[in-house]
């Protein structure tokens, strides 16, 4: 199987498909009995396979200790560990020395490694102003070698250039960018490319519903799981399941003239964005794998009647409001 092209963050090599580990968090939800050794061997198959660069954050159930079994096993293997992505999201508040270096290594402890390959900085709203503090905390932590690269999540295209005017080196910002959520194609990617910043694009699948699932399928009458209905909701500020329907069957159109799936244009329509370094496609640990089918994503080439034909399909949607 051929591996997931590489690409860079800053300093940091990184594949352009990322392992997304969010859904340990619900494996475990509730006290669910979670069989961590066989996690870390499910995980292990994905780095030997070439999907080894993960992402995480310091809420996603223990997807910082599975990681961190991984990276011991392959580097004890004599092997190139795998590239870790985290996420620190602290509670608004003071962000003093003491803070930022406590949430780093809070981090190191439960991977197991000498440094974070990309500290991922999450911030819940911008009235209050101590994120810039946390920032430049992680910056002298990049410095003395605890973090190799900082990357945000979430930012929008003001705040993003704000930081980097304050001379924190932005290596990368994980945002939601999809078919059904384009807000990310527009300022915000302009100031990425023009500092060098990459976008890390969640969401691409919207949960799966840009998927042969969904195509010619009723709506459903309920949603069994939180992300889903997340993405249920953009579908609807969309315009709706019907024109949501004839954006997949577009999808499907252009997946049949080559031989592929809707998730995979889904995804190739994402990653032929300039500013989109790489995609962050989740899995369920021990259950169902498409490596192979993921893969087809890089393959893929839409041209300009592909192109224009999804445009057209997802022009027709109601933009999501905001940045």
């Amino acid at each position: 199987m051929q591996e997931p092209t590489p690409t860079t963050l800053g300093r940091l090599p990184i594949r352009r498909l990322v392992t997304g580990l969010w859904q340990m968090a619900d494996q475990e939800r509730d006290g669910k009995p979670f069989d961590l050794d066989a996690a870390a061997q499910a995980l292990l198959d994905y780095a030997r396979a070439g999907f080894d660069a993960f992402d995480m954050a310091d809420h996603y159930g223990s997807a910082e200790i599975v990681a961190g079994m991984v990276h011991r096993a392959m580097r004890e293997a004599g092997e190139r560990p795998p590239t870790i992505l985290t996420k620190w999201c602290p509670p608004p508040g003071p962000m003093d020395p003491g803070i930022v270096r406590q949430g780093v290594e809070t981090a190191l402890r439960r991977l197991g490694t000498e440094s974070v390959d990309l500290m991922q900085f999450h911030w819940w709203r911008y009235e209050s102003p101590e994120w810039l503090d946390a920032l430049e905390q992680l910056a002298r932590l990049r410095e003395e070698g605890l973090v190799r690269e900082i990357g945000l999540t979430n930012f929008d295209a003001a705040h993003l250039r704000l930081a980097i005017r304050h001379g924190i080196p932005i290596a990368s910002n994980q945002v939601c960018f999809s078919l059904l959520d384009r807000r990310a194609a527009g300022e915000l990617s302009r100031v990425a490319l023009d500092h060098d910043v990459g976008l890390l694009a969640f969401g691409t699948l919207a949960g799966g519903f840009l998927s042969d699932r969904w195509v010619g399928r009723p709506e459903p009458a309920e949603i069994p799981d939180w992300s889903r209905m997340k993405y249920k909701r953009f579908i609807e500020a969309g315009g709706g399941w019907g024109r949501f329907q004839r954006l997949t069957e577009v999808l499907a159109a252009v997946a049949r003239r080559h031989g592929a799936s809707v998730s995979n244009v889904a995804s190739a329509w994402v990653l032929s964005h300039d500013a989109v370094r790489a995609t962050i496609i989740g899995v369920r640990l021990g259950e169902a794998q498409h490596r192979g089918d993921n893969l087809n994503a890089l393959r893929l080439t839409l041209d300009a009647k592909d192109r224009a034909a999804i445009d057209a399909a997802a022009g027709a949607l109601d933009p999501i409001p905001g940045d």
